[in-house]
């Protein structure tokens, strides 16, 4: 009976195409003898590359049974059937635009998708229509072309109407609803762990986060207050996710938790509170890399901050390890002068202001 490790450890096709010509070798036939390319050798290779797909079917299939192994369509497949949980897909960045005309054009009918807007190659869509009257505003929700945090621009920076209208200005000033990227399978897993917690009795800390957590796309990050925050009996449950958290999610996470709660328990559910974190340092990158050091770097950057817990503590040793990329000479950070700790209902969001030298 072969172990799990055995399982898990596929045969290559060279060495399924060994141990078939040493059972026919054992037969008395005399395998060694083909030449490559031969009529004979090719079958058995033929044969062996067809045993090794199967071999690479059967371990995805085997490591698809548990949590800590299964992968990918795997794990969707083992989340539902088991956890009865549904990956999180990647979700539209929905943000207020506000256009301005100038007196002496308009008005303005504009109707719904009609008005592409953004910065680069990022374009929103608006959702909804109105009359732009002359030397007004009109303000509108405009939805991301594309799913994930890549659309997620900051206020201010969206000033290119690709849709032109003589005299009309336009630039982003409110998120409505943050963009998500596709849940990974680690957070994936965790979600299922926490499932287990939801079958005890006295709704455990673990439970509070696994309803916040499957209550709404956006919400990626919830710290429980369970040591009687507001007196005796009470819990609060912090949310967040990255990018901002509307009001939509913190109710649609409040009405399960409130239908799941003790009886006897006074839960306060609430979104944290976004701090400010400016981030100052002089990079210096290698002469010709200055584009590429500076994307990675924000890159970096942001991975850090949607990795930081609520009431996470930030070091300095982490923001230059994560301003420190492939073409890096040296990073001297001037800010944050210390490491920052946030309090209990905290979550950080940097505030990038570098110099960049190249040598």
């Amino acid at each position: 009976m072969p172990t799990l490790d055995q399982i898990l450890q596929p045969r290559s096709q060279p060495q399924i195409l060994a141990a078939l010509l040493d059972i026919l070798q054992s037969k008395g036939y005399v395998p060694d003898d083909w030449i490559a390319g031969s009529e004979q050798r090719t079958l058995i290779e033929l044969f062996a590359e067809g045993l090794a797909e199967l071999e690479a079917l059967r371990v995805a299939i085997t490591r698809g049974g548990y949590l800590e192994l299964a992968e990918g369509a795997f794990l969707d497949l083992l989340g539902l059937n088991v956890y009865d949980l549904l990956r999180k897909e990647a979700t539209f960045e929905r943000q207020r635009f506000t256009l301005s005309c100038e007196a002496g054009f308009g008005p303005y009918n504009v109707q719904a998708n009609q008005l592409w807007a953004g910065t680069g190659n990022l374009r929103f869509n608006n959702q909804g229509g109105g009359t732009l009257n002359s030397g007004g505003t009109l303000s509108l929700e405009f939805k991301a072309e594309g799913t994930g945090t890549a659309y997620r621009i900051a206020m201010g920076t969206a000033t290119t109407l690709f849709t032109p209208l003589p005299g009309v200005t336009i630039t982003n000033d409110q998120v409505l609803e943050a963009a998500i990227n596709r849940e990974t399978d680690a957070q994936f897993r965790e979600r299922c762990r926490l499932r287990w917690s939801e079958l005890g009795f006295g709704s455990t800390a673990a439970a509070y986060q696994s309803w916040a957590l499957a209550a709404d796309p956006g919400i990626t990050k919830v710290r429980v207050l369970d040591n009687n925050p507001r007196g005796q009996g009470t819990v609060d449950v912090v949310l967040w996710g990255e990018g901002g958290l509307g009001g939509a999610a913190v109710a649609a996470a409040n009405q399960i938790i409130q239908q799941r709660k003790p009886l006897t328990s006074n839960v306060q559910v609430y979104a944290a509170t976004e701090v400010n974190v400016p981030i100052s340092a002089t990079i210096r990158v290698r002469s010709g890399y200055l584009a590429v050091a500076q994307v990675e770097a924000i890159n970096r950057l942001s991975a850090l901050q949607a990795a930081l817990p609520i009431a996470a503590t930030i070091y300095r040793s982490a923001i230059v390890e994560a301003l420190f990329g492939g073409h890096t000479v040296d990073v001297a950070l001037s800010a944050p002068a210390a490491d920052v700790g946030l309090t209990g209902v905290q979550v950080a969001r940097f505030v990038f202001n570098p110099i960049w030298l190249e040598v």
